[in-house]
């Protein structure tokens, strides 16, 4: 899945090379990403047959302080994971603010960006219901393509990592492919 996300930005970025813009300098924007998720659940269910992976899918809305800097709200879906034999499953969810950093590739529309957040997971546990897991911290990095001055297209990576006990430290990282629009 990795590959195909990674193909389709590649080539959607040549397509557009030659009507490559320079991102805007600062406004509200709001986007999607779609992708896939990988969960870790450092061996809390080695013993069920888990399977841990699933598709990803997040909101986000944000505001470019400046060229460089913004500052994001996400809600993203993890997917759901399949406990085997136990007969059950685990959906997490987060919601969390982030303080991304871009740096733009001259007046090529391309950019490299990284971001950290901290946030709130949520934790749906087939047949007893949701849990407040507590906080979550997250970082990343991608790649955009500015087609336009306010549309644009990106890969990235984030990781999403909690301690859910003292004995446990468990993550979620997403793989998506992402569309923004600044106003």
């Amino acid at each position: 899945m990795f590959r195909k996300i990674l193909l389709i930005a590649l080539v959607a970025g040549c397509c557009g090379a030659a009507s490559a813009a320079e991102p805007k300098e600062k406004g509200f924007y709001i986007g999607a990403a779609g992708g896939t998720s990988l969960y870790d659940d450092d061996g809390a269910f080695s013993f069920a047959g888990f399977d841990d992976d699933d598709n990803s899918r997040q909101l986000h809305a944000g505001y470019k302080i400046f060229p460089y800097v913004a500052v994001e709200v996400r809600h993203v879906d993890f997917g759901t994971y399949s406990l085997g034999f136990l007969g059950s499953s685990l959906d997490f969810t987060a919601t969390s603010v982030h303080a991304v950093g871009m740096f733009p590739f001259g007046a090529s529309g391309w950019e490299i960006f990284g971001q950290i957040g901290l946030g709130d997971l949520n934790v749906d546990i087939q047949g007893a219901g949701s849990i407040d897991d507590g906080g979550v911290v997250s970082g990343g990095f991608g790649v955009r393509y500015h087609a336009t001055k306010g549309l644009s297209i990106g890969v990235q990576a984030d990781v999403y990592v909690w301690e859910d006990s003292a004995i446990y430290d468990m993550g979620v990282g997403s793989t998506q492919l992402s569309i923004n629009y600044i106003f």
